[in-house]
């Protein structure tokens, strides 16, 4: 009988290292953006106001959600559709897709937008400021195969109060052409 539970106890503890030992799973993210970049605001001053009114609950580094979801790559993806985040019902079971569109209103004041909306931000009534906003997150780009340290760079700009940079004739050219 001691044979049998240490042979059992052995095999328990294999499983469990085995089960310990797997690679964690991949950050959940999104695909990367292929709509152009919003060009109504100023993408530079929206990164301030990202700073100030939306990092201390969304972050940049996929995976790694505050109270709302990380925003790498959200401008042009489904709503609701990190697997590691609980979403509201009502998002959940909307059919929209992140563009200047659904933003600006969502931005403007949330529960209005979306009755049931988990999102608890203040209104933000100045429609400058919500497009520049929108142009900031639409820059928020990173390709299907970048690491975590390019989202931390992302991440880093804006802690930084550094500008997001827009090249040139940039704003013309689907998120694929960018290089």
């Amino acid at each position: 009988m001691p044979f049998v539970i240490r042979a059992m106890s052995a095999a328990t503890l294999a499983l469990l290292f085995l089960i310990g030992c797997q690679p964690a799973p991949p950050a959940d993210s999104r695909a990367p953006v292929t709509l152009p970049l919003y060009t109504q605001g100023d993408a530079v001053a929206g990164a301030l106001i990202y700073k100030e009114a939306c990092a201390q609950c969304h972050q940049l580094t996929p995976g790694l959600n505050k109270k709302g979801p990380q925003l790498m790559n959200v401008y042009g993806a489904k709503a609701a559709m990190l697997a590691d985040y609980d979403y509201s019902e009502a998002l959940r079971k909307s059919d929209w897709v992140w563009d200047a569109d659904t933003l600006d209103p969502y931005i403007a004041d949330a529960e209005k937008a979306m009755p049931g909306s988990k999102m608890l931000a203040d209104p933000m009534p100045d429609s400058k400021e919500r497009a520049d906003v929108i142009a900031y997150v639409s820059t928020l780009r990173a390709s299907a195969t970048s690491s975590n340290a390019t989202d931390a760079d992302a991440t880093e700009a804006v802690d930084t109060d550094d500008g997001v940079d827009v090249l040139e004739g940039a704003q013309h050219k689907p998120a694929a052409d960018f290089g």
